[in-house]
């Protein structure tokens, strides 16, 4: 453990024992809970960044099919008025086509990122809870026993 990730979790441990006035000792389960819970928002945060690039790489690539485009249309020759109107028309349609598309498969992306972050947020409830019920059965046996 670095002595960051030190300072993280004493200030974790700080923080309960002034809200709840409970004092938690470095192999605490729910400090295990907490460790968890900041691996899985890292591979989050992975996950994120490699939707990122895919996306970055669909844009550039829309981008390039765009300039490719522009170059075709002003490598022609001068075109009369109606052959202007209907380059800028079809130009026109081509944009708001890759825009369609960009937004398409970025809200493909989000919802994706969406189910992922959704999945990770009832895994650290599930192992909250689970840690809960470990500490009052460790409270009943001792309580019992």
């Amino acid at each position: 453990m670095t002595g960051n990730d030190s300072d993280q979790l004493h200030k974790v441990i700080e923080r309960v024992a002034a809200k709840h006035g409970i004092a938690l000792s470095n192999d605490d389960p729910v400090l295990m809970v907490h460790t968890l819970n900041e691996i899985l928002l890292e591979e989050n945060a992975r996950a994120h960044q490699l939707l990122l690039n895919d996306f970055r790489s669909v844009l550039e690539q829309s981008i390039d099919r765009l300039e490719s485009a522009n170059t075709r249309t002003s490598a022609l020759p001068s075109p009369d008025n109606k052959n202007i109107l209907a380059n800028r028309q079809f130009l026109q349609r081509f944009i708001e086509s890759a825009d369609q598309e960009i937004n398409t498969r970025l809200a493909e992306k989000i919802n994706a990122v969406s189910v992922v972050c959704k999945y990770a947020r009832q895994a650290a409830i599930i192992n909250l809870l689970a840690a809960v019920v470990c500490m009052i059965a460790i409270l009943v046996a001792l309580v019992v026993f």
